[in-house]
């Protein structure tokens, strides 16, 4: 129909209007037909910025960041649009210190500053680079422009100061917004900030000060506590939660929650607790990550007849991965069965499996 319709426009004598030709191309794009698209592009007599920030956010969202790169810099100019999108671009592509280094030139250089949106997009940089002084930066101009005022800006700010190591400054934002003002995002931003640095405890006490106020945690709430008590060690207080997470507030664990949970145990050398929950899952989450998980506990804790079983149960799942052979073997070799260990190496050739190739950090 979108092939018709372009049809239709260039026998309708529409096809050189930079208007109806942006439209088309913004067509195009949505279909992910970016060959149609860039035809369309470098056939048109004349471009507008709107068609530029078409084609440009069309490369990016996409994921063509190369590409997308070279037409940003071609643009004969740009606004907060085209510096917005390369930039989300490059936090897409974890392209981290390339993103940044483009929102200071945006800021700095060219003098456009930044909008909500923008933010945003600069923050898992930010947040990845764990540099305090660039959040203190985006938290001050949000100050001063007004942006503060905007719930997903605070909400960001709070994450990405715990990301970049400052929980404290996460907890003064926070703390600073109105009690009305707060969401179940916030709320779940700053467990999580706690969860980041082992203050179990206070994820704890801030969890149920939310619940007492009328929030009602999701899936990401509880992961987000979850995981706190599994960096603290507090094996058992974990348990409860995720034994309340499914009977009162009617939430499915998912694969995230079971795989935290046996993590958890995993790290206390509870191995059989931990077996017991990975087969809870058997009926509705079919993951072999979750047996993965309970693997590489085994190895740590030398429990090789757990090992084992565990390793059959992943086999009957997935049996192309070597990272599963190879782990299995070196359990055994670390408790002496080098025999064993040669079987499985052994039947990982005669299955052809993929092997994980090795690289240098050097």
């Amino acid at each position: 129909m979108g092939f018709q319709f372009h049809a239709l426009v260039v026998k309708l004598g529409f096809g050189l209007g930079v208007y109806v030709q942006t439209a088309l191309l913004n067509m195009y794009v949505d279909f992910v037909s970016m060959g149609e698209a860039q035809k369309v592009f470098d056939e048109m007599p004349e471009r507008n910025l709107v068609t530029w920030n078409v084609m440009l956010t069309g490369l990016v969202k996409w994921g063509d960041l190369d590409a997308a790169l070279s037409l940003f810099w071609e643009m004969p100019s740009r606004n907060i649009v085209s510096w917005t999108g390369i930039i989300d671009g490059c936090t897409q592509k974890k392209s981290y210190d390339r993103a940044y280094s483009l929102f200071r030139k945006m800021m700095m250089d060219e003098g456009i500053m930044p909008t909500e949106v923008t933010v945003l997009a600069i923050a898992p940089a930010i947040a990845d680079l764990g540099d305090l002084k660039n959040c203190q930066s985006i938290h001050c101009h949000g100050s001063k422009s007004g942006l503060n005022s905007a719930i997903r800006v605070v909400n960001n700010l709070i994450d990405t100061y715990a990301k970049c190591g400052c929980v404290r400054s996460a907890l003064q934002v926070f703390e600073e917004m109105h009690v009305i003002r707060r969401d179940l995002v916030s709320w779940t931003s700053v467990i999580s900030g706690f969860a980041m640095h082992g203050m179990a405890k206070e994820a704890a006490e801030t969890f149920n000060t939310m619940e007492r106020l009328g929030f009602i945690p999701n899936r990401v709430t509880f992961l987000a506590i979850l995981n706190a008590f599994s960096h603290s060690g507090l094996v058992e207080e974990g348990l409860q939660f995720f034994r309340r997470m499914a009977a009162n507030c009617i939430l499915e664990p998912d694969i995230k929650h079971y795989g935290c949970v046996i993590d958890m145990l995993g790290r206390a050398g509870k191995l059989k607790e931990a077996e017991e929950i990975a087969w809870e899952t058997r009926n509705h989450i079919d993951s072999v990550v979750i047996w993965r998980t309970l693997l590489g506990a085994c190895s740590v804790h030398g429990d090789t007849e757990m090992a084992e079983r565990v390793t059959k149960k992943i086999q009957e799942m997935e049996r192309g991965y070597g990272g599963d052979y190879i782990l299995m073997s070196n359990i055994l070799t670390g408790c002496g069965k080098f025999s064993d260990a040669k079987n499985v190496r052994t039947l990982m050739d005669e299955r052809n499996v993929l092997k994980v190739a090795a690289h240098s950090m050097g």
